[in-house]
């Protein structure tokens, strides 16, 4: 399982097993039907990650910490910009109403060349893989879903 691509493919596959509920469930069934696909055993993943531990990259607890404050700096983008476009887009009740999560997540992915970085490309490339089944999104994972959604130029319903 030495294959870069592979290893890159099971990571987000693996940080999307921190999220809730049907989220979780999700990537749980896609990382089984990936590896079952490419005739990857729960034993190559351990053993990968023994040999990352072992060239001494990063610890369990800083891996931890990395996904919080990911997660922290999508929140916060996403509220910053819903509330800037409340501000100058107010109709009717003040209230923005946007697509359905699995809606944006396709307008974004069929725009991946407008994201800024492979951080918001690998996002949307999970979200769309994520929104096609019937799980729900975490309230972070909408937010940043959003967020990128109206920075591309996504519009309200």
């Amino acid at each position: 399982m030495a294959d870069l691509d592979l290893m890159k493919q099971i990571a987000k596959f693996v940080r999307m097993l921190g999220s809730s509920g049907g989220d979780r469930r999700n990537a749980f069934a896609a990382l089984e039907r990936f590896m079952r696909s490419h005739g990857i055993s729960w034993s190559d993943i351990g053993n990968a990650i023994e040999q990352h531990s072992a060239d001494g990259k990063y610890s369990e607890a800083e891996m931890k910490e990395l996904a919080q404050a990911v997660r922290e700096e999508a929140v916060e983008t996403g509220i910053k910009i819903g509330l800037a476009r409340a501000q100058t887009q107010q109709q009717g009740n003040g209230h923005i109403v946007l697509p359905e999560p699995a809606e944006m997540a396709r307008y974004c992915h069929e725009r991946l060349g407008r994201l800024k970085d492979d951080k918001q490309r690998d996002f949307i490339d999970d979200m769309y893989v994520i929104t096609r089944g019937a799980g729900g999104l975490s309230l972070g994972r909408l937010g940043y879903l959003a967020s990128i959604y109206i920075q591309i130029g996504g519009r309200r319903v």
